[in-house]
This record gives C-alpha cells, structure tokens and sequence, in this order.
C-alpha cells in the first residue's frame, strides 16, 4: 500500500493496490488513481448526498461565522427598529401631553383674565359700575392684553379717558362684553338704559 497527501485537507490518503480509486478518510475528497505513474487525481464532486463531509473544516467554519454574524445584525436591526418605533411613540405621546398642557394652561390664563369682568355684564347701577372701569384701568396696567371701554359708541383705552367717564356716570347702564379671537375679553360696552 502507497501513501499520499490528499490536496483539499493534507490528511494521510491510503492507496491500496488495485484499486482505481481512493477516498480521504478525514474530508471524503475522491480520487481516481493514474495507472501509468501512480499519483491521484482529484474527481468532482459526482456524490453530492453529504456535502458537509466533503467540505475541509476550513471552508466550514467561516460559512459558519458568516451565518452566525448575519443572524446577529438582523436581530440587532429588529431590535434597534422596535426601539425607534417605540421612541417614535413615547415622543408622540410626550408632545400630545405637553400640547395639552399647554391648551390647559392658555385656557387657566384665559378665564383668570376674564374673571376679571365676568361679574359685570348686564344692567348695572352707575355706583357698582365705577368699580367696572377700575377694573379696566388695573387690567390695562397688569397685562399685555388691553380691554378697551366702549361708552356711548366712543372706545379707549386711554386711563385717564376712562376716569373721566368714570366720574360722570349717573342712573343705570347695560353692560355687555366683545372678546377677541382667542377668547379674550377685548371690550366692555356700556350703553345708558
């Protein structure tokens, strides 16, 4: 019996006499033998029913790595897109929350400012409606906001206008309310009964 090297995996390869071929004990490889000088020569894969037996274990191992790698970024990739996606969410629901809160806090400011007045509409005494026009004038001092005072028609804004209307007030009066587009209270109306 001859020994040779098998050419895929370096592995001893038994040659008996008389046979015209010889398999790798360790990777399978095939060989069919040259009558005339002996050596091997390496046969295609024909066998393919077990082809990891074929394979060298360094062909084997980095399919392996490869495999395991890729089954790791796509659950990395699944993961990271899960997360995003909940992100997403959380951030929507946080600014639904701080829109809300907002809402809630522009109509808290709203009704404070309006507060205010809300005690003087509808027909009042010139005596309680001079606590009206102070009213007014204090607002127009403590907020951005200004409320006008519409008199007979004439609208100001002006204190000292205010003040002097103020004092000439006699007998009852019908007060209404105009509010801006925010729904602010803009203008008091008051018209002589």
């Amino acid at each position: 019996m001859k020994k040779l090297k098998c050419s895929s995996c370096g592995a001893p390869l038994k040659i008996e006499d008389n046979k015209e071929y010889a398999i790798c004990d360790h990777c399978g490889t095939k060989y069919k033998l040259n009558e005339d000088i002996n050596i091997n020569i390496k046969l295609g894969d024909e066998d393919t029913s077990n082809i990891f037996s074929k394979m060298s274990l360094v062909m084997i191992i980095p399919i392996i790595i490869f495999v395991i790698a890729l089954i790791i970024i796509i659950a990395f990739a699944v993961t990271n897109s899960k997360n995003a996606s909940n992100k997403n969410k959380i951030d929507n629901n946080n600014n639904e929350i701080k829109e809300t809160i907002k809402e809630q806090e522009e109509e808290a400011k709203k009704q404070a400012f309006n507060f205010q007045f809300t005690n003087d509409n509808g027909t009042k005494d010139a005596f309680f409606l001079k606590s009206t026009f102070d009213d007014i004038v204090e607002s127009n001092k403590k907020y951005d906001r200004k409320v006008a005072l519409v008199f007979d028609g004439k609208e100001t804004t002006d204190e000292n206008e205010i003040i002097s209307i103020k004092q000439s007030l006699s007998g009852e009066y019908e007060v209404s309310f105009d509010y801006d587009k925010d729904g602010y209270i803009n203008k008091i109306i008051v018209n002589k009964i």
